[in-house]
């Protein structure tokens, strides 16, 4: 069974899990594969065989890039603390 990720086509069996996927386009794309993310429409492919996620013949996936975002702890941290203490100099001044 041939799929499409991206623009690459690739052949798979039905069985072949979402992991093995995942292997194939990091040898061919060099991207690591613990940070791709199979789309099948809205829906994000995590675990189990192809069969399971209800893929079939010739059906495209889109690959995105699982990005960790937010703010790093430590800068959060200090974002908070100056939060909390402009709002307590705004509770005196009202006072």
């Amino acid at each position: 069974m041939q799929i499409f990720v991206g623009s690459t086509a690739y052949e798979v069996d039905p069985a072949t899990s979402v992991e093995a996927l995942k292997l194939q386009v990091e040898n061919a794309e060099f991207v690591p594969s613990q940070m791709l993310c199979l789309m099948r429409g809205s829906d994000m492919l995590v675990e189990g065989s192809l069969e399971s996620n209800g893929i079939e013949e010739d059906e495209s996936l889109d690959m995105r890039m699982a990005v960790n975002s937010g703010m790093r702890k430590k800068w959060r941290k200090k974002r908070m603390r100056r939060l909390r203490r402009k709002r307590r100099k705004m509770r005196q001044r009202a006072r």
